[in-house]
């Protein structure tokens, strides 16, 4: 629901540049921001499905275009046929949902997706302020629980690398816990370049 930057790299990375022809689903598209974000910063025209569970959402993206379409409804439960979507990102939402209705949305993904699946979520992230009755961390995903699911798995750190070393210092001398991180987790259910599509 929430786009953190701290992600925008490693997830542009992961995806082609030209997504030309391409679907592509963002479950718990929120305020549109990586609808958005795949206009500006990639190349081609993709077919981009927005699903969210709040209503405000939906009905405050519909007169923007940015999505070819939007759907209300439940992540755990995507109301789409069986690999009809080429990229599904999940990014910021699965903490959102307890730890079943977490594997159910994984489950639907796989389900759905036909090449890529992308998955974060953060870790000792502190609770966001929302209007949002759905926005409140339910669960918290570690990398082991995605590698499971035969996804691999890359940790983005928020502080600024000139802190790491401090931070790391203050954790063993004042016993604090470690600062908010997020997870990366990607799965590629059928190989093509990340920099041109594949026909």
């Amino acid at each position: 629901m929430s786009h953190d930057v701290h992600l925008e790299a490693p997830i542009l990375t992961l995806l082609p540049n030209n997504l030309d022809n391409l679907s592509i689903l963002s479950v718990g598209c929120g305020f549109g921001g990586w609808g958005f974000l795949i206009r500006v910063r990639k190349t081609g025209a993709p077919r981009i499905i927005g699903v969210d569970i709040w209503r405000p959402y939906i009905k405050r993206l519909s007169p923007l275009a940015v999505y070819n379409g939007l759907i209300m409804a439940d992540a755990s439960h995507l109301p789409l046929a069986e690999k009809c979507i080429d990229i599904s990102l999940a990014c910021e939402i699965i903490e959102h949902l307890p730890k079943k209705s977490g594997y159910l949305l994984l489950k639907e993904l796989e389900r759905v997706t036909k090449r890529m699946i992308i998955v974060t979520s953060p870790i000792n992230y502190p609770q966001e302020v929302s209007i949002n009755p759905h926005g409140k961390h339910i669960s918290e995903w570690a990398s082991r629980e995605y590698a499971q699911r035969g996804f691999s798995t890359k940790i983005v750190y928020t502080l600024p690398k000139h802190l790491v070393i401090v931070d790391r210092i203050c954790r063993m001398l004042l016993r604090r816990l470690p600062p908010p991180r997020l997870v990366v987790a990607w799965k590629e259910i059928e190989h093509y370049s990340t920099n041109t599509k594949q026909t």
